[in-house]
């Protein structure tokens, strides 16, 4: 009896050390994959991006106002210190923006995915004992001696059958996969805050336009009280003006409610709460516009190998057949390989201690679970994946057409509405002005040509915003530099 006891105190002892090694063992990592690079020169103002790399766990940083070193120009709004550019918004998104954390998630919990196919499955330790009479059972003869045992099993099944090696596989491509759709993303995220951003540039510019159009009308009223007053201008045109005043006051108020949503929406890309009304940008919508997009074939093709979208969609595919080669795999019958040793100790039918060992091999018959539900799952996921693919490729191309049209109208836009235009309308308004002033224009040709310059205006910087705006959803869209350039802010 004590040396069954000093037995079983010893597999515990075996049990708990196994338990505590199991415990020290760094955790298994998925080794880097190689990437081929057949991507163009990332956009300058994305080139922040690839700063940010390797940082596993980014702080909300503190959005302390950077240095605005932009040239004065008629649409840049604000030069101050309190400006942000484009890239640094860009830089304040990929750090601070909860989407992408949340994204950047999945990576990781497809690694934890990756590591749990790879361990290998756990041995079982069994210490036993036989004839072991109950307490207060009267026996007449000499009982037995008792029976120890120790025996060790492990799976092996995941070797012969190679199932370990297939659930690996299918881990790994759902790694990229998670890897890719982290990468599309970044994509969408760089490609919304670039749109707020002229969204707000915009809006900021057409404040300008109010504010100058309010302006004007102003010195008007003035002027024409003065005629009244004088006699020498009708009260009706005084009540006209009147009526535009408050028109052009109502635009303006709606365009700086417009803003401020504007810039509430803008911060919330860096995942700000609180309310700033100091938060300001700076940027030039007038500067050239002299890119073109490319013809349509060629921007499908390039498409078609850099969207990280259509890549996930891809690396579903391989995932897709690695799930149907592991479902096949885990049909094969489960095998156990087991070890024991026993001691009989010296008794009535011994005269002597009695040791032995034994091994052999457990294995389940599969006559009737075959795995065919799941094999039959597999199938069904891969022709699915199939199809995503082939409805994502044909997204794309309607996608491509819609942005290839957007950018051409805008880039068309940016010379049907030139600077000269522009020009000429300010200077038929202020030759209107200073003769309505002198007593030798009528009101109706001044309002004419204060509703000109102002139409004007906005049309111009609708165009330039529009431009801007339509080049980084095509950049988007065809994407370039999509997934090459934060590959690194994924592995």
């Amino acid at each position: 009896m004590n040396r069954f006891v000093l037995l079983l105190l010893f597999g515990i002892a075996v049990s708990w050390s196994s338990l505590l090694v199991a415990q020290a063992v760094p955790a298994q990592t998925l080794p880097k994959r190689t990437t081929s690079n057949h991507y163009l020169q990332v956009h300058p103002q994305q080139q922040f991006a690839v700063v940010l790399a390797n940082a596993e766990s980014v702080p909300t940083p503190k959005l302390a106002p950077p240095t605005n070193t932009a040239p004065p120009h008629v649409f840049v709004q604000n030069n101050s210190p309190m400006a942000w550019t484009l890239d640094q918004a860009i830089v304040a998104t990929l750090t601070s923006d909860p989407k992408l954390r949340i994204g950047k998630e999945d990576i990781r919990q497809a690694k934890a995915e990756y590591i749990t196919s790879s361990l290998l499955p756990n041995p079982e330790f069994t210490v036993e004992g036989g004839a072991l009479p109950f307490r207060g059972t009267k026996i007449d003869d000499e009982p037995e001696p008792l029976e120890v045992g120790l025996q060790v099993e492990f799976p092996i099944d995941w070797f012969l059958f190679a199932k370990r090696k297939a659930a690996m596989n299918s881990a790994r491509w759902e790694v990229q996969q998670a890897q890719a759709e982290y990468a599309d993303l970044i994509r969408e995220r760089i490609t919304e805050t670039a749109t707020l951003f002229y969204d707000v540039l915009e809006a900021k510019a057409l404040l300008i336009v109010a504010q100058e159009d309010v302006e004007i009308l102003t010195r008007l009223e003035k002027i024409a009280k003065e005629g009244v007053a004088a006699g020498g201008i009708p009260a009706v045109e005084l009540k006209r003006i009147t009526l535009d005043l408050l028109q052009s006051r109502q635009e303006l108020l709606e365009t700086e409610k417009t803003l401020d949503v504007l810039k509430a929406q803008f911060r919330a890309l860096f995942g700000c709460t609180d309310y700033d009304p100091t938060f300001d940008i700076t940027g030039d919508l007038d500067a050239p516009t002299h890119a073109d997009p490319m013809p349509l074939e060629e921007a499908f093709e390039m498409a078609k190998q850099n969207r990280p979208d259509i890549r996930a969609l891809k690396l579903q595919v391989f995932k897709s057949r690695a799930d149907v080669h592991a479902e096949k795999r885990n049909a094969y019958p489960e095998v156990t390989a087991f070890a024991g040793y026993s001691r009989f100790p010296e008794g009535s039918t011994r005269e002597e201690n009695y040791n032995a060992w034994g091994i052999g091999l457990t294995v389940t018959v599969p006559v009737f679970d075959r795995n065919q539900g799941n094999r039959a799952r597999a199938r069904s996921a891969l022709a699915q994946s199939n199809h995503q693919l082939q409805s994502g490729i044909v997204d794309l191309r309607a996608e491509i057409v819609e942005a290839d049209r957007d950018f051409r109208t805008a880039h068309q836009q940016t010379h049907t509405i030139a600077e000269e235009e522009v020009r000429l309308t300010t200077e038929v308004r202020d030759i209107m002005l200073e003769g309505f002033r002198a007593g030798g224009c009528p009101l109706i040709d001044v309002l004419d040509a204060e509703r000109s310059y102002r139409e004007t205006m906005r049309l111009f910087v609708t165009s330039r915003a529009d431009y801007w705006r339509a080049m980084y959803i095509y950049n988007s869209v065809v994407g370039i530099n999509s997934y090459n350039d934060v590959r690194s802010l994924v592995h």
